[in-house]
Parts: C-alpha cells; structure tokens; sequence
C-alpha cells in the first residue's frame, strides 16, 4: 500500500511555513501543502486544533506522526532526510545555527511584526514616526549582524554552506523590503549578494507566496475517503 504524501499545514503569509518550505525543497521531499487561512482564523476552528492545539502553523504530518513549531519540523526533516544536511554535526557548529534560528524568531520576528502593523496594516491614528525609526534601527542592527557573520563565515551564517540557519534568517529578512529596510545595500554587501544566492535557488520558487489547496477541500476529501466508523 503506497503511503500517503506527508502534508505541509501552512500560511502563504507566514515566514516560519516559509522556511520549512524552503528546507523541504531543498531536501526533494515530494509533500502536499495544505493552506490555512489565518485572516480568518481557521488556525483556531476545532478541526485545526485537533492537529495543533497550540493553533499555530506550520504543523507538519508524515510517516512519524504530527510536528508542530518550525524548528522542530527542520530538524526532523534533516533527521528523516539527511541529504542535504542542513545542521551542523559539530556541536559548537550546531549550537551557532540554533542560536541563529533562535535571534530570527525572536529580534528578526519582532521588528517584522512591528513594522507591519505600523506601516502595512496601521493604526487608525496612523503610523508612530518614532517607532517606526526605532524599529528600523533594530532591523539595521540585526543586518549589521549578519552582514559580519557572512564577511566571517566564507558567504553563510554557519559552516561555509547554506544551512538552516541561512533559510531561517533569510525568511525573516527579505520581507523586510516592503519596510525599505534597508534603504540602501551600501554597507550590506554581503547580505545582498547571499540574499540574492538564495532566491535564485528553485526552493524559493517553490516556496515564497505559495498557497496550498483550502483546509476545508482537504477536510473534505480525507471525511470521503476515510473508512466508515
């Protein structure tokens, strides 16, 4: 009996599913991509909550079983597709990248989430000129960050080859464009040049913006084919 295809529970809207999308490409997993549609909630209906009852995505279900959060989708992924590796063996190697995961979750994530609801999506009143310039300092910062690491570190974050580290920290940082963030690459050589490295690889075709068929559809067939109770 052929197994079936694991399933990506995603958003289009959300970097954390892209950078699972990204290892997965880059790995040739053959997965099916289901949408979730956070604007209306449906991360929080019961049916969803029966997968992850945290309500987040993305959550990801093979073989093994239901994994839910991002970094533990990644590493399971290098765990049951080890080739490409991407996670260090060497444990200060490792200890580097998680490190690298964890700042792009945490500060990255942050100024991103800031920034939106203060010039995508804004107030009522409008934008905070202050804190919009605050902001964009941490982000300026953060670039500066990476900017020395690939200077130090042979054009990736860890290793000197891509790794999760590099797709975790680059699914945060290339939408800081639509922030003019920055304005400018003077100074950021080596964050433009590895930016640029990674969106002309086919795992971001393959990933960015892409939107799975609807949750309800795949309700819908998995009700239909299900044996009878």
């Amino acid at each position: 009996m052929t197994e079936p295809r694991p399933v990506l529970f995603s958003s289009a809207r959300s970097p954390h599913c892209f950078k699972v999308s990204l290892v997965l490409h880059e790995k040739g997993v053959d997965f099916e991509r289901v949408e979730i549609d956070l604007p209306a909630r449906e991360q929080k209906t019961p049916a969803f909550l029966a997968l992850n009852p945290l309500g987040q995505v993305p959550v990801y279900a093979d073989e093994a079983g239901v994994h839910v959060d991002s970094l533990v989708i990644m590493r399971h992924l290098d765990r049951q597709h080890p080739e490409p590796s991407l996670f260090p063996a060497d444990a200060t190697a490792l200890a580097d990248a998680l490190a690298w995961i964890e700042l792009s979750s945490t500060a990255m994530r942050d100024v991103s989430h800031h920034l939106y609801w203060q010039l995508i999506e804004p107030p009522e009143a409008g934008p905070d000129p202050a804190r919009v310039a605050t902001l964009k300092a941490e982000g300026l910062t953060l670039l500066a960050r990476v900017e020395a690491a690939l200077d130090a570190g042979d054009g990736w974050l860890v290793g000197g080859s891509l790794g999760a580290a590099d797709l975790s920290v680059f699914a945060w940082l290339y939408g800081y464009a639509r922030f003019d963030l920055p304005t400018s690459f003077d100074g950021f050589e080596h964050v433009a040049d590895w930016r640029a490295r990674i969106a002309a690889r086919p795992s971001f075709e393959a990933s960015f913006g892409r939107r799975g068929r609807p949750f309800a559809t795949w309700l819908a067939e998995r009700a239909a084919t299900a044996p009878p109770g």
